[in-house]
């Protein structure tokens, strides 16, 4: 063998051999890797059943007054006839209203508790007559915002908590074993669409109590079956209300006894001369005879909807609802995010520390879809023109004599049980209602709706004790509905403080590991 061979073998050996070394240590770094990713991945999973295994958090509980209650030297709000009537006091026995007039004339009961109500205000609790209890954990995280922000009564139009949950709830509620409001009515099933007229009629059969039970109908039911399901329900007493189907003339469903139209967009969809056209292209699209891709609605559709908005159409489906005693639920404060989906102190209201952290990540998600969905200038002021114009039609409505309902769409993005409630109050009165006609959508209204006036509505004898003791008057602000010293719920008495640890308990579960797991095996379907 050559020097010059044996040089190069000599040469080449020790670069295979650290080649070797090298490819060794290589594997072994990613087989390192590779357990510790798996060994994490198992961690995690079993924290997770961990976190969900654990028990949720207990409920806050309801307050437990003995005897009588006198709220002393208060100014009363009369809901029905709009006086503002100084001086009263207002005695309460066994949960009701027991006798009430002026303090000069009204003797204090023996041994009740008194609550001072001097240069403060009382009104009859709130209703919010659109919300979703969305989560089996509603008792720990959005129930108790209810009682805190003076709601005492909600209508649930569905989530996925199921309708004997609810039930439940409110059977809790009444017995005093849970806190939170009543859920005077929920909807039974969610229709997004009816094949035949033997499951319209199945559907309404399976209403069990038409007292407290309603057929909620969305976007994509066809007019025919549709209007068969009316027939069918208004035969056996059964409301249907929600969304007005986008194929359905918003008149037609009026005179054919749809209970209720749910959002604010309803006038601007139904009262501008594209209105028939676009019916007619979501007719095509849900009938599976158009293949057209992409949204029906877009700014520009927008854009015509409220530059080109026909008063004829829209005084002619007002005209309808009166006549047919068609109740409008607008929660404006739905489309208020979309129209604020891009501003900073929208998206970072401080009362969303209220709201679970997966909850918040979901609502910013949606937040920003609805930026993507046009980002252009043209398209963000299309948003809050479409806002805008919806708060001007419902002044209009109202003074035509359409009858409203305060409603939030409450555990929708953005809008916060409990407090979404003053909001929308607020909205009602940009939208031109005074602030008495604002309160009246939230109490006198809803009990007319449910035929409860006799129990619910206003502060009157013989009335069921749901009360709110605000600290300043909410006939010359409507903001100050949201200065509570004080709520009455059921007879039970929660003062400032009471309603702060109510804030911060969920607060607290709003911020939890635990029930975020138990949030996501419920929304994969674990239970």
């Amino acid at each position: 063998m050559s020097t010059e061979t044996q040089d190069t073998n000599f040469k080449s050996g020790p670069k295979n051999g650290g080649r070797s070394k090298r490819d060794g240590s290589m594997r072994r770094i990613m087989k390192r890797i590779l357990l510790f990713g798996v060994a994490t991945f198992a961690a995690a999973v079993v924290s997770f059943f961990i976190l969900v295994a654990l028990p949720a958090p207990t409920p806050p509980t309801p307050n437990s007054t003995t005897g009588s209650i006198a709220i002393t030297n208060v100014s009363v709000i009369d809901t029905e006839t709009g006086l503002l009537l100084s001086g009263q006091t207002v005695v309460i026995e066994n949960g009701r209203i027991a006798i009430m007039g002026h303090k000069d004339d009204l003797p204090i009961p023996e041994n009740a508790r008194q609550i001072d109500g001097a240069g403060k205000y009382l009104i009859p609790a709130l209703w919010d007559m659109h919300v979703h209890q969305g989560f089996n954990l509603s008792p720990q995280l959005s129930m108790p915002l209810f009682i805190a922000a003076g709601v005492a009564n909600v209508r649930d139009l569905g989530a996925s908590a199921s309708l004997e949950q609810k039930k439940l709830w409110h059977k809790q509620v009444e017995t005093g074993e849970l806190l939170g409001p009543r859920i005077m009515a929920q909807a039974g099933p969610l229709i997004s669409r009816i094949k035949n007229d033997a499951r319209a009629r199945q559907i309404v059969n399976s209403i069990v109590d038409p007292q407290t039970d309603f057929v909620k109908v969305l976007n994509r039911v066809l007019p025919g079956p549709f209007f068969t399901l009316l027939e069918i329900a208004n035969q056996q007493g059964v409301a249907v209300l929600g969304h007005r189907p986008r194929a359905v003339k918003a008149v037609d469903a009026a005179n054919a006894g749809f209970k209720s139209f749910e959002h604010a967009r309803l006038f601007l969809f139904e009262c501008y001369p594209g209105a028939q056209d676009l019916r007619e292209q979501y007719r095509r699209r849900t009938a599976g005879e158009s293949t057209s891709q992409g949204r029906n609605i877009t700014t520009a559709t927008m854009r015509e909807m409220i530059d080109n908005h026909d008063p004829e159409l829209f005084n002619e489906l007002v005209t309808a609802m009166v006549a047919n005693n068609t109740w409008f639920c607008p929660t404006h404060i739905t489309r208020k995010m979309d129209a604020f989906a891009d501003d900073d102190e929208f998206r970072n209201d401080p009362r969303l520390r209220y709201s679970h952290f997966l909850v918040r990540i979901s609502w910013q998600g949606d937040a920003d879809r609805m930026i993507a969905r046009d980002p252009s200038p043209q398209g963000r002021k299309a948003f809050m023109d479409f806002y805008l114009k919806g708060l001007e039609l419902t002044g209009e409505a109202h003074r035509a004599g359409v009858k409203i309902l305060a409603g939030t769409d409450a555990n929708d993005s953005y809008c916060i049980p409990g407090f979404g409630m003053h909001d929308e109050l607020q909205e009602l009165v940009k939208a031109g209602l005074t602030p008495l006609d604002a309160i009246r959508a939230a109490t006198v209204n809803p009990a007319e709706y449910f035929g409860r006036s006799v129990d619910y509505g206003s502060v009157a004898v013989g009335k069921i004790a749901d009360l709110v003791l605000l600290e300043a008057n909410p006939l010359t602000d409507i903001s100050n509905i949201a200065k509570i010293n004080s709520v009455i719920f059921g007879g039970n008495v929660y003062t400032r403080e009471d309603l702060d640890n109510l804030l911060y308990q969920v607060e607290q579960n709003a911020s939890s590991w635990s029930i975020a797991a138990k949030l996501i095996w419920q929304n994969i379907g674990g239970g």
